[in-house]
């Protein structure tokens, strides 16, 4: 019986996490732009680290 005490709150708590997440519509990242944007971050690093382009203007 008190595993009914301690089951109810995770199924209250699992269903409102549901229907937010439904609610929302939220969808899962597209992986073509992730490796675009991947790309662009590399770029930008390797072009920092060989310290051109760093604002200074020489």
């Amino acid at each position: 019986m008190i595993w009914l005490y301690l089951l109810t709150p995770v199924v209250i708590l699992g269903g409102i996490a549901i229907y937010l997440e439904k609610k929302s519509g939220s969808t899962p990242p597209d992986e073509k732009i992730q490796d675009e944007k991947l790309g662009e971050v590399i770029n930008q690093n390797g072009i920092n680290s060989n310290g051109s382009h760093d604002g200074s203007g020489y």
